[in-house]
């Protein structure tokens, strides 16, 4: 094989990407970003979510893992006001951060 384009990875196909160039001049364009661009949150939408308290908030955000107890896997984490904060991996009911917004 000399040469390979994928054309799609998931949900993600090569006919809605765009370039940076493309991206750059349209960054004040609120829909168009909206529109184009896929916030984290939404990538991982179809995980399941969990609240953290202000002192395990903390915690997390220190890169503290917390114990919860809860099955392995991708989790959204939000404050205590519904704020995406980002994305925490739960592995052996151990809560780590991987992503903070």
């Amino acid at each position: 094989m000399k040469e390979l384009t994928r054309t799609q990875v998931g949900e993600f196909k090569i006919e809605d990407s765009i370039t940076i160039q493309v991206l750059d001049s349209n960054k004040d364009d609120l829909q168009f970003v909206n529109d184009k661009v896929i916030s984290i949150e939404r990538m991982f939408e179809n995980s399941q979510s969990l609240m953290l308290e202000d002192k395990k908030l903390q915690m997390f955000l220190n890169g503290v893992k917390i114990t919860q107890k809860f099955d392995d896997g991708f989790y959204r984490v939000y404050d205590m006001n519904n704020v995406f904060i980002g994305i925490g991996i739960i592995q052996d009911s151990l809560l780590k951060r991987d992503i903070v917004i």
